[in-house]
C-alpha cells in the first residue's frame, strides 16, 4: 500500500510539474500603416484620422499619430478594414509644395506578423 501511495505521489508531482510550464502566446503585432503616394509625390505631413476596424471582432482602434507619412500601432493580429481621411501636405514633382484632402481605404489588410505587420494604402484625392 506504502509503494502505491509512493507511485501515486510521483505521477501527480509529475503531472503538476508538466502543467506548471510558461506559455507565452503572442497575440499582438506592432503594425505600421503607410500612406502610398507613389513616385509622384514626397509625402511631409498627414493630419488625419486612421480608423482599424477588426474583421472578427468588429472592434474598431482609431488614431490620428502620423509621424510623416506612417503610423505605428500595437493590434491584435488578424484580418482588418482600414479608413484614414485627412488633410496632407506634399511636394509635386515640380518641388511645389500643396495641402489637399484625401482618403486611403483598404477592406482587407492582413496584419498577422508575430512581431511586426506592415501594410501600405493608396492615397485618393477628394478635390
Amino acid at each position: 500500500m506504502r509503494q502505491k501511495t509512493i507511485y501515486f505521489a510521483l505521477f501527480v508531482l509529475t503531472l503538476l510539474s508538466a502543467a506548471c510550464h510558461q506559455d507565452n502566446d503572442d497575440y499582438m503585432t506592432q503594425a505600421t500603416l503607410r500612406l502610398d503616394g507613389g513616385d509622384t509625390l514626397t509625402i511631409e505631413r498627414v493630419q488625419a484620422m486612421a480608423h482599424i476596424t477588426n474583421l472578427n471582432t468588429r472592434h474598431v482602434v482609431s488614431t490620428a499619430d502620423f509621424t510623416g507619412a506612417e503610423t505605428r500601432i500595437e493590434l491584435l493580429r488578424g484580418a482588418y478594414q482600414v479608413h484614414v481621411e485627412g488633410l496632407l501636405s506634399y511636394y509635386g514633382q515640380d518641388g511645389a509644395r500643396r495641402v489637399r484632402s484625401f482618403r486611403a481605404v483598404s477592406d482587407y489588410v492582413e496584419l498577422v506578423g508575430s512581431d511586426t505587420s506592415k501594410a501600405d494604402l493608396n492615397i485618393i484625392f477628394l478635390d
